[in-house]
């Protein structure tokens, strides 16, 4: 009975190991073996290498095998020309193919947010070899007088220069609500002047507008309803050599004009009258640059004294005339209705 039990199991373990297939070596080298892992190689983690080459639908080559095995062992990899992969080389020029999607880094942007070629292209965009460079404007030294005024600038080499830069420099700052209506009268009663006579350009060189500017040059005769409605910030009169001017040592007739001048009609309504911005000139004035120039600093000192407080008519006339003809004028040259300027 033992017998016969021993018997049925051996045959059931005979059966059992040729299902399982398992074999026994008795080789001692088993290098024939594909399928085997050499046990040395498994001793030191490392992969053994087929006797047979690649395995079906592996591709290898030398380079990849030589990068993966400095990987595993933490060296640095090389650039190897004939691997399927490209190393990253900074030094090497960057394309830009139209119409695909990059991502653009640049300073603190970590890892930069998706952007199209055209945008990308403008990003990377730097400045060519024959760009535009900012241009350097050279003017003659008059004219560079005229374009300010620095505290470490030269001094005029003129009167004319000092004062003409100042008055252009004090008449630009000022903001055009703030520029003042003036009208005109020449020594004739209730007639203005044209908008292209030396007058109206004495007016809009002294920061301010001339009221008569629209009138035809064969109409320039008004009534005091026409000025009335104008209502003017500033009146300015031409005066005659008698009442103003040289040799003329008395204000008397030119105050009495004023007083006639601002009792007409209408007139006491005036933005002029009421603010005391009456001014009457001497013709004189009117024949020499320089004394020009002085009539357009009486006119913008009246229309704005708050720019021009700090400066005397009085002297800018004595340094312009003693300038041009080497003497200083003796007379009354103007007058207004605000007192001395």
């Amino acid at each position: 009975m033992r017998i016969k039990k021993a018997a049925q199991f051996a045959l059931l373990l005979i059966l059992c190991l040729a299902v399982s297939g398992c074999r026994t070596r008795t080789g001692i080298s088993g290098e024939n073996d594909p399928g085997r892992t050499d046990e040395r190689e498994d001793r030191v983690g490392k992969p053994a290498v087929s006797l047979f080459g690649s395995l079906p639908g592996e591709e290898t080559d030398d380079g990849e095998a030589e990068q993966e095995k400095n990987e595993a062992s933490g060296e640095q990899t090389k650039e190897n020309p004939e691997a399927s992969r490209k190393e990253y080389d900074e030094s090497r020029p960057a394309e830009i193919i139209p119409g695909t999607e990059r991502t653009v880094h640049g300073a603190g942007e970590g890892g930069g947010s998706a952007a199209s070629g055209e945008d990308t292209e403008r990003m990377a965009a730097k400045l060519s070899e024959d760009a535009e460079k900012p241009a350097t404007q050279t003017v003659p030294a008059d004219e560079a007088e005229q374009k300010g005024v620095s505290e470490d600038a030269a001094e005029a080499d003129s009167a004319m220069t000092f004062y003409a830069v100042l008055l252009q420099e004090r008449t630009d700052s000022l903001f055009e609500c703030k520029r003042m209506n003036v009208y005109w009268e020449t020594k004739e009663d209730h007639v203005t002047v044209f908008k292209t006579s030396a007058e109206h350009h004495l007016i809009l060189n002294a920061g301010a507008y001339d009221v008569s500017a629209r009138l035809l040059e064969g109409n320039l005769r008004v009534d005091d309803g026409w000025i009335g409605r104008k209502n003017p910030g500033v009146i300015v009169k031409v005066a005659e050599r008698n009442v103003l001017g040289t040799g003329v040592a008395s204000a008397e007739a030119a105050r009495r004009m004023v007083a006639e001048l601002i009792s007409r009609d209408g007139w006491p309504a005036m933005d002029a009258v009421r603010n005391g911005r009456v001014l009457l000139l001497s013709e004189e004035l009117l024949e020499a640059p320089h004394l020009q120039l002085a009539a357009m600093l009486m006119i913008a000192k009246t229309a704005y004294p708050e720019f021009f407080g700090e400066i005397s008519v009085d002297h800018a006339l004595e340094m312009l005339a003693e300038e041009a003809t080497g003497s200083i004028p003796a007379g009354i040259f103007y007058y207004s209705s605000q007192g001395g300027l």
